[in-house]
This record gives structure tokens, sequence and C-alpha cells, in this order.
């Protein structure tokens, strides 16, 4: 029998008596959702209920929609809410509960996501659905871009020909047809999985390209001529411009070292990535930020620690939570240090500017930046904002003076060089590149320097046998002749090294594993690849002054380093460009055991021009003549 009763004379199942409702776990999640659908829809289907005396109702299914009707209209209130009457036990009530809640499907992944996409098509904007169906916008933007997926997609992920995680990848390509063409392609191969759906349409795994989009802003990047094809799932996206991309990620972190000097007082600020690698040991001024809390944030900062305090003693510990609250705290405590700084601190102090691992700003403060120990290196120094004049009063000489420090990035692109230049000289020896990969089989998974699953950096350019399939593949390799096969092992071998490091910290190199390959190799065959890798343009442009110097010092000697001491920067720099290579210098980071450059060996041969303003090509034509009139006079 269908009734009308008032809100507050209906209860729960589960508070009748023995209870009536069989669902226990998951009675409160997500009535908040619940109570938006029924605001919007109104109600439906009617509760079942059985009479409970004294003019009280037990519901026996429906329990979730009471407690979303409670949160709308309050446990007291009289509004009528339609109830089916059955005149029955709490055994038999029981039962109708316990049918209802098995025998309930939920809706496939696919009907939800395509029911979504259908409410789109009628007008829905994105807004309404997700205050309708109680969602976050996040989450309304990947059901639909799920809904929206091809038909060929939607069938295979609904037959459970594919997995959820691969239906995702598939919403980063751009249309119904590049969807299916890549489908097609990838079943055909044995290759479908979100791995290879990413690597084909362009996502550059070792990147963090989603990070660096989410700190410039997904709408500045499309602003200045960028396009992206949003990831909604991995935040993995894909950009049109990494080199813009990066552009702008600098750009904002200049004008924020700007701001910190000029807005907030501090004596200098700078990039992490354009400081030495030894900025971590500068001395950092400790402040108690606690000191400086509001009272809101001392209440605040009091119920954080209650709440992670009873997580930690909670009997089933919940690690999520507590990183979650972890989280909370520093991010207070962060937002106050700015101010835990008086105006004479900053005076004296700086700060340091990144991207973390979220795409936001991370600002190090209190940094103590040690002066200049003279005038050269003051002017050798990475660009900072408000970089402090002081220099050093002159220190007796007790030996070599330390050189100044190369920055990470230029670390990185070094340590690439060295790589490329070792895959070059290790294929030219092919006993030792097939023991190089031999002994990588045979050791641990993580081997330093050479990744043997062919992951290393020549691994895009190698192409062994052509097919994709392992069976094709196979029956290629066991057509060649032995011969044959070696000499593809040894291309292997050199596609498989990888020595990059990221680290400021980490600038040696040749330390470890990449050293003893390096050294192994003919020493002829490796100085020739390394100076055909080594970036000397990119490296005397990154480089401070003094480090330009020290080169030229040591390939052409230092009566004329001391020549260039009185010169600016570029022109070093430029100098030092078209002079040094061809002395067959190279840096300390890529020399190994058999190095046979300078100081070793002396400079020989007219020099180059040191202004930037005349190209290197109008100086080095000067000898080139000379050369060719000599033999004409001996004739």
């Amino acid at each position: 029998m269908d009734i009308k009763v008032p809100l507050k004379m209906l209860k729960f199942g589960h508070e009748d008596g023995e209870g009536i409702n069989a669902r226990v776990a998951g009675r409160d999640d997500g009535i908040a959702a619940l109570a938006a659908n029924l605001n919007a829809n109104g109600q439906i289907e009617n509760l079942v209920v059985k009479d409970a005396g004294d003019g009280f109702f037990s519901v026996a299914n429906g329990n979730r929609r009471l407690a979303a009707f409670r949160m709308m209209y309050g446990e007291g209130a009289d509004q009528p809410i339609g109830c089916t009457l059955h005149q029955v036990d709490n055994d038999k009530a029981f039962e109708y509960s316990l049918t209802t809640a098995i025998t309930a499907e939920q809706l496939h992944p696919v009907d939800q996501y395509e029911a979504f996409a259908r409410l789109e098509e009628h007008g829905k904007t994105e807004e309404e659905i997700a205050q309708q169906y109680g969602m976050a916008h996040k989450q309304v933007r990947q059901a639909l871009a799920l809904g929206r997926l091809s038909p060929m997609i939607r069938n295979a992920w609904r037959k459970g020909e594919i997995k959820a995680e691969v239906a995702q990848a598939f919403t980063l390509a751009a249309d119904h047809q590049s969807q299916d063409k890549l489908f097609k392609k990838l079943v055909k191969e044995n290759d479908l999985d979100r791995h290879s759906i990413r690597a084909e349409l362009g996502v550059k795994p070792n990147e963090d390209i989603g990070v660096l989009v989410n700190f410039v802003g997904m709408d500045a990047y499309r602003a200045r001529g960028g396009h992206v094809a949003e990831d909604l799932f991995k935040e993995q996206h894909i950009v049109s411009d990494d080199v813009l991309l990066k552009a702008m990620v600098g750009e904002r972190l200049a004008k924020e070292c700007d701001r910190l000097v000029v807005d907030h007082g501090w004596q200098w600020a700078a990039v992490e990535a354009d400081l030495p690698k030894s900025w971590r040991s500068w001395p950092t001024t400790r402040v108690d930020v606690e000191k400086f809390f509001t009272p809101e944030e001392e209440v605040r900062a009091k119920e954080l620690a209650k709440r992670a305090d009873a997580i930690e003693k909670a009997e089933d510990y919940d690690w999520e939570a507590e990183q979650a609250i972890g989280a909370q705290i520093d991010a207070l405590k962060a937002s106050v240090m700015p101010r835990a700084f008086s105006d004479k601190q900053k005076a004296k102090l700086g700060c340091v500017v990144a991207v973390d691992g979220d795409g936001n700003l991370e600002v190090q403060y209190g940094i103590n930046r040690p002066p200049a120990a003279s005038a050269s290196e003051a002017a050798a120094r990475s660009p900072t904002a408000g970089e402090p004049p002081e220099i050093k009063s002159p220190a007796k000489k007790t030996g070599k003076a330390a050189e100044p420090d190369l920055s990470q990035a230029l670390i990185q692109r070094l340590s690439v060089q060295l790589t490329i230049a070792a895959e070059t000289a290790l294929i030219q020896d092919p006993d030792l590149a097939i023991s190089v990969l031999l002994a990588k089989f045979a050791s641990n998974m993580n081997t330093d320097g050479i990744q043997a699953s062919v992951n290393g950096l020549g691994a895009s350019k190698l192409d062994l046998l052509g097919a994709k399939k392992f069976a094709d593949n196979l029956e290629l390799a066991r057509a060649l002749k032995p011969a044959a096969r070696v000499e593809l092992l040894v291309l292997v071998a050199g596609a498989a090294l990888n020595f990059q490091r990221f680290s400021s910290n980490d600038d040696n190199l040749l330390k470890g594993n990449p050293g003893l390959i390096c050294d192994a190799i003919k020493p002829e065959a490796m100085n020739s690849a390394l100076r055909g890798a080594f970036d000397s343009k990119d490296y005397f442009s990154s480089v401070p002054k003094a480090l330009s110097l020290a080169a030229i010092k040591e390939a052409l000697g230092a009566d004329i380093a001391r020549q260039q001491e009185k010169n600016k920067t570029p022109e070093i720099a430029a100098f030092a460009i078209a002079n040094v290579p061809p002395t067959g210098w190279l840096p300390e980071s890529l020399r190994i055991k058999g190095y046979d450059g300078p100081p070793v060996k002396k400079a020989t041969g007219k020099l180059a021009s040191a202004r930037p303003k005349k190209p290197a090509k109008a100086a080095a034509k000067k000898p080139a003549k000379k050369v060719a009139k000599k033999p004409a006079k001996k004739k």
C-alpha cells in the first residue's frame, strides 16, 4: 500500500529492534550526492517501510535516501515522503532489505559515462551535472571524457577486452578516428596497454610536463599560442611546444624572485636550477613559525596535531590520512614562514624558488649566500634578483683556488653528451659491448649506467629487426647469420647506456659504472667520441667566467688567459668557443682515465677572434689562406 509519511515519523531500519537494514558498510557514503540528485529530480521511488508502532515507520529499503531527505529538510521536518507499506515482521522486512541490496546491480561504468555524455548532449552544463549528482567538477570532466570515447573503444571496455586505465589513455587522442586508428594498430601489434598508447600519442614519461603546465596554468599557456591535450587522469599532458612551456616557467619564477626582493624586502632571490650544487650547504637562518601564529592559526594547528595523533594511535592505521594531515600542517607553516622573518633579517638574507612535484611554487627562505671571493667571481654568478654586490676581502693564498660550481642543468646536459660519446665508442669494440650487456643481465635489476631493457638514451634510434611482435622478431633473428646477430647485440649494448645525472650534488659523471665502462673503452675511440659529443657553445655559454678563463689557460696558456680577463663574460665565452675546442680540450667532467687533451698538449696555430660581433668563420679564414700559400711557394 502506497502512503505518505511525515519525515519526522520515519526511522532507520537498523535502529528498529533487531534491525531490518542489511547494509552496514557504506551507509553514510555519498549522501550529499544523493541529496543533490533528489533535490534536482524529486523522489522517484518510494521507500519500503513497516509499521513500527506509535505512528512511526521503519525503513526496510531506502535508508540512504532517508538520510538524504534528513539532510535536505531536517530530522524533525513534516515533509511528506512517499512510502510503500508492507505489513510484515522484522525477519521479512530484513529479507526485503537484503534482496534489494543484492539484486540491485550498479550501472557498468561505460553505461554511466555514456549517460553523462547524453546529459551534456541534451544541454546540461558540467556545473549543473556536478551539482545535481554531487560530484566534483574534475570527476564530471573525467566522466564526460570517457563517455565521449569512440564506440569501438567503449564496446571493447564494456566487453572486458580492455581495462579502465587503457580507456582513460585513449581520451588523449584528438577524435574518434584517431582513437580507432590507434586502437586497431596496437591490437594488431599485440601491444595494447596504457604505456604504449601514451607513447604513441607523444607523452614523454621522463618529463614532468603536467607539473609545469599546472604551474604556469593551462589557460595562460594556450593564450601564448600553445596547445594542450589534457590528461584528466594522470596529468601527463601533451603540449605542442615544450620550449615555450619551459620559458613560461622561467618567466614566472623570475617574476617571483623580483617580487620577493622588491615587494617583500629580501636581499636577493634566485631560481634553484640557476644555482650551483653547493647552495644547499649555505647557512640557513631557522625561525620558529609557531611563535608567529595568529589565534586562528594556533587553533587550526592544534586541531590538526590532535587529528594526526589520533590517526597514529588508531588500531586501523591509515597512512594516507596521516600524509594528508601532514601536508595540511606543512602548508599552514609555509603560509606563516614569510612573516616570521624581520625586516632586518630579510635585508641580509635571500630566497630560492622552484616548482614542486605538484606544480606549485616552492620558496625556501632565509638563505645566507656567501659573498663572492672576487669581482670576477661576482660577475660570473648566475642572474638573481637583488644580487648583493658584497665581495670578500682577499684571503691569503693557501693553494689552488676553488672553482665555481656547475649548475645542475649543465651537469645533466654534460651527462647526456657523455652517454652519446660512450655509445659511439662502445659499438666500435664488439667484445667489450657484449661483455657490458652480459654483465648487466647477470647483475641486479637496478644497475647504474646501463638500462639493458633498452631504455637507454639510444633506444629511440634503435631499429634492430623492424617488427613489433615478438614472434615476428624471433623469426627474423633466427634467420640472421651469427655474425649479424653479434653486430645487433653490440648496437643494443650502446643503446642501453644512460649516464644521465639530474642532481647538482652529483657532478662526478664518471664515478661508478659509467666510469668503469668509459675507462674500459679504447682511449682513442672514447676521446674522439667525447669531442664529437661535447657541445662547447652550450658549455661556455652556461659556465661562470672563471671556468671559461680556466679552460683558456689550460688549452692556450696563461698569457692568453690573462689577456682575456679584462673582457666581458660574453666576449670570453665567444673566444673560448672559437679557440678552445680545436685544441682537444674537454671539461673535467668528461675526462676519462685515458684523456689526451690539454693541459697535456699545447695549443698551436693562430687564434680566432674573441669578439662576439665578428663571426668565428671570418677569423678562421686568415690561417687557412696562409696554409694554402706555403705549398704554392714550395712548388
